[in-house]
């Protein structure tokens, strides 16, 4: 049994792999730009920034909030049906690597920005409230694009030969789901490891 779960991962990767690596250059892209993005700012829009951000942490994640975890779960949960949707059409691809970029650019942005800042402590948050919840959160990310770009394949296949994809569309959408479900999870986790970051620094 082990062996057969192993051929078909082994076959799935294989034929698929441009998508998982592609995947992963466009977000590794996107990382770059944000990290080069914050030496871009200005100096009056750094003291905005810091300002902004020294206000979230002290007003904002002092105590899990029932509203900040639903708005953290309702963001992750139309990201992964936005990603959901665009695998239904066949042009949809270019809109994903834009998702994937753009998520990216905003964990580079962020890191290097409280980097900066914040210096000792801004690494200490960065570690607890961004990098542990990204290593949950960026598998899931990727799993969502890939098969939303693995069903855009298969439908324009499809539509080429004429062939109906009820079963591979029911599919798709309960992988989906399970997926989208557990980005879900966490992001809402992401808001206790945001508490738990700001409660260790004394913030």
């Amino acid at each position: 049994m082990l062996r057969g779960n192993y051929g078909r991962l082994q076959e799935h990767i294989s034929q698929y792999w441009l998508i998982y690596l592609t995947i992963s250059g466009v977000y590794l892209a996107g990382l770059i730009f944000g990290i080069f993005g914050v030496g871009a700012l200005g100096s009056a829009e750094v003291i905005r920034l810091t300002e902004f951000v020294d206000g979230l942490l002290k007003n904002q994640l002092q105590a899990l909030d029932p509203v900040f975890l639903k708005m953290l779960a309702r963001d992750t949960l139309i990201l992964m049906g936005g990603i959901w949707l665009l695998g239904l059409t066949v042009v949809g691809t270019p809109l994903i690597y834009l998702i994937i970029f753009t998520r990216g650019f905003i964990l580079g942005f962020t890191v290097s920005f409280l980097l900066g800042v914040k210096g000792a402590a801004g690494a200490i948050l960065v570690l607890i409230t961004i990098v542990i919840p990204a290593l949950l959160h960026i598998p899931l990310l990727f799993a969502g694009a890939a098969l939303a770009m693995m069903f855009s394949i298969l439908l324009l296949r499809g539509k080429a030969r004429g062939e109906s994809l009820g079963r591979e569309f029911l599919r798709y959408t309960l992988a989906a789901l399970i997926v989208g479900c557990g980005a879900v999870l966490t992001g809402i986790a992401q808001g206790y490891f945001s508490v738990l970051g700001v409660h260790f620094i004394g913030l």
